[in-house]
C-alpha cells in the first residue's frame, strides 16, 4: 500500500497578490466598522437611559472613541482602493492656495513651520481636487513624522513649460535607504497608526494624474529634495 504523505508550506514562501489582499481588508474593515456602529448605537440607548452623572460623560467619550476607531478604519480601507479621478480643471495657483488653508485645519500646529515659496502664473491643471489633497498631504504628513528636530521644512511649488513642480525640501544629515525605493511597495513597515500604506498611497494618487515622484538626498547640503510634477492642462 503506497504511503500518503503531507507536504507543509512555510508561510514565507506564500506570495499573495496585492488585489486579494485589498479584498480581504476593505471586506474586514467594513465588518469590523459595523461591529463598531452597533456598539456605538447600544451606548447611545445606554446615554438615553443612565441618570447616573458620572456614568453619562464617560458613556459619551467610550462613544467618542468609538467614532475615533472607525474614522481610522475607514481611512485605513481607502488606502487599498484608488477610484478612477473625477478630473476637472483648476486653477493651479488656486489649487496650492486652497491646500495650504487646508493643512492649516488638518496640521494646526504644524501647517505654520512649512516655509512655502509659490512662482505661479496662469498655469492650469487637470486633477480630482480631493483625491490630490489626500496624497499631497500624506507626503507633507510624512515629511513632519520623520522631521530632524526642529530642522526647517520648505515647499518650493512653480512650473516649466509642461508640469506643476512641487519641491517639498527638508533638511537631513542622513537617510535610512535610497529613496527611490521608498513608497514603492505597501506594507514594507508598521508603526503605531502607521502601516507602511501612506506613502505607497500618496505615489498611486500622483501616477493616476500622470505624475510623478523623484526624491534625491544631497549629503553635502543635508537636502532631502522630493519632487513632485503633475501635467498641466493644455490651454
Amino acid at each position: 500500500m503506497p504511503k500518503s504523505t503531507q507536504t507543509t508550506t512555510s508561510t514565507d514562501s506564500v506570495s499573495v497578490p496585492f488585489p486579494r489582499i485589498t479584498g480581504m481588508v476593505r471586506q474586514l474593515t467594513h465588518d469590523v466598522r459595523n461591529g463598531l456602529n452597533n456598539v456605538d448605537l447600544q451606548a447611545a440607548f445606554l446615554q438615553e437611559i443612565v441618570t447616573d452623572p458620572q456614568a453619562v460623560p464617560e458613556i459619551k467619550r467610550l462613544r467618542g472613541m468609538v467614532t475615533d476607531a472607525a474614522k481610522m478604519l475607514q481611512a485605513f480601507s481607502a488606502m487599498f482602493w484608488l477610484p478612477e479621478p473625477n478630473l476637472v480643471t483648476y486653477s493651479a495657483a488656486v489649487f496650492i492656495e486652497d491646500f495650504r488653508m487646508r493643512l492649516g485645519k488638518i496640521l494646526p500646529e504644524q501647517a505654520p513651520e512649512i516655509q512655502w515659496t509659490v512662482k505661479l502664473g496662469d498655469q492650469s491643471i487637470s486633477v480630482d481636487i480631493e483625491m490630490l489633497y489626500r496624497g499631497l498631504t500624506e507626503f507633507i504628513k510624512n515629511a513632519f513624522h520623520f522631521r530632524e528636530g526642529q530642522r526647517p521644512i520648505e515647499v518650493h511649488v512653480g512650473a516649466d513649460a509642461c508640469h506643476l513642480l512641487i519641491d517639498l525640501i527638508e533638511s537631513k544629515t542622513s537617510i535610512p535607504s535610497a529613496p527611490e525605493g521608498w513608497g514603492v511597495e505597501p506594507l514594507n513597515s508598521t508603526r503605531r497608526s502607521g502601516f507602511g500604506m501612506g506613502l505607497f498611497h500618496a505615489r498611486q494618487v500622483l501616477a493616476a494624474h500622470r505624475g510623478d515622484v523623484m526624491a534625491t538626498f544631497d549629503p553635502k547640503a543635508e537636502r532631502l529634495t522630493t519632487r513632485l510634477s503633475l501635467p498641466l492642462a493644455a490651454r
